[in-house]
């Protein structure tokens, strides 16, 4: 944990703000007819679907904001959109919806290996051309069937004998309490909702000596690509930071956070992050926030922070800052914990660093 000075190179852990008003005010929590209120349900997962018919010959621009108990993946009309593990944080998704039929299908596990409370919570705001928004929120005008049928997120699939889904609670009630809503972005990027990761090898606290590989792979939803990149990271003790295979920036000093802007030319619908982080001695830990700004009349901004979606391994491969590069037998990364927590307390984040 030792300080060493910074050193900077160039720049090159789901959620997307939006530009229409949105929140859960309405939304309720909602599961299958197992149970009756936020009473403990047994583990696996279940599915969720809500249609809506759109007049007209153009398309929709439509915020979501989701969240469930314990995980979900949402899907519009067949296509995997996103997906959420975290029921304390909204994940948030901006898209297109065609004219005429349009499918909302949530595939929501219960994860847990005893029976406790689940739910999914959800609310979508679609703009027409006028600039009118209708508003669809999770109730009983969902259907909801227990178990996951193949296909079921498909346009074409029959839920005709599905039930209506079960209110369990308002939003704010149950064991769920106050989802948060990630914020719009700010000109300082912050690191408040990420969390510290490192390999599995912590022991009392501390990390063997010597260098690990991190990477996250991220993709935007269908139709969208992003046409710039923030990203605030630190690590104990150094690290280098790669996106898309270049090297943009390296640091010694974990006490002070560095922030990169880039543009990206051409612009991508696909992030490959990589982090090559060190430890000198003692604890250890890697926490990186990012926002990527998407070229989508949505206006929005998606962002993700370091988690235990990220990958690591205790060795070095060669190229392994290459896109695509294969990491499916690395482990997942181990979350020493939030933004905040000791030994590195509030981390502060530097002024933003543009590069073109």
């Amino acid at each position: 944990m030792a300080i060493l000075t910074a050193s900077i190179y160039l720049l090159v852990t789901l959620w997307v703000t939006q530009i229409f008003a949105i929140d859960f005010s309405a939304s309720k929590w909602i599961w299958t007819d197992e149970t009756n209120g936020p009473s403990p349900t047994s583990p696996g997962s279940r599915a969720f679907r809500r249609d809506i018919f759109l007049p007209g010959q153009n398309r929709f621009p439509t915020n979501i904001i989701m969240t469930a108990d314990d995980l979900f993946t949402l899907f519009i009309n067949g296509i995997q959109i996103g997906s959420g593990n975290d029921f304390h944080i909204a994940n948030s998704f901006c898209v297109w919806l065609i004219p005429g039929f349009n499918v909302f299908a949530v595939n929501v596990t219960n994860g847990l290996t005893v029976p406790t409370p689940a739910g999914l919570l959800g609310t979508i705001q679609i703009k027409d051309n006028n600039g009118f928004t209708d508003t669809i929120v999770s109730n009983s005008g969902w259907r909801s069937f227990n178990g996951v049928p193949v296909g079921f997120q498909d346009l074409a699939f029959d839920d005709g004998s599905w039930l209506p889904a079960n209110v369990e609670a308002d939003f704010g009630g149950g064991p769920w309490g106050n989802t948060a809503i990630p914020p719009s972005a700010s000109s300082t990027l912050s690191l408040t909702e990420a969390n510290w990761i490192w390999s599995n090898e912590i022991s009392n606290g501390n990390a063997p000596v010597g260098s690990r590989a991190f990477r996250k792979r991220f993709a935007l939803p269908p139709g969208q690509s992003t046409t710039s990149a923030t990203i605030a990271i630190t690590a104990d003790n150094a690290y280098s930071l790669y996106l898309q295979g270049n090297l943009v920036g390296s640091a010694t000093d974990w006490t002070q956070a560095q922030q990169y802007v880039v543009y990206l030319v051409p612009e991508t619908a696909e992030i490959d992050i990589a982090v090559l982080a060190t430890n000198f001695d003692g604890p250890a830990g890697l926490i990186v926030a990012v926002e990527l700004v998407i070229d989508f009349e949505c206006a929005s901004v998606a962002s993700f922070v370091t988690d235990g979606t990220w990958k690591v391994t205790t060795s070095v491969p060669a190229g392994f800052q290459a896109p695509g590069f294969d990491d499916s037998n690395w482990q997942a990364a181990n979350v020493e914990g939030k933004y905040g927590v000791g030994p590195w307390g509030n981390v502060p984040v530097s002024a933003a660093i543009y590069v073109s």
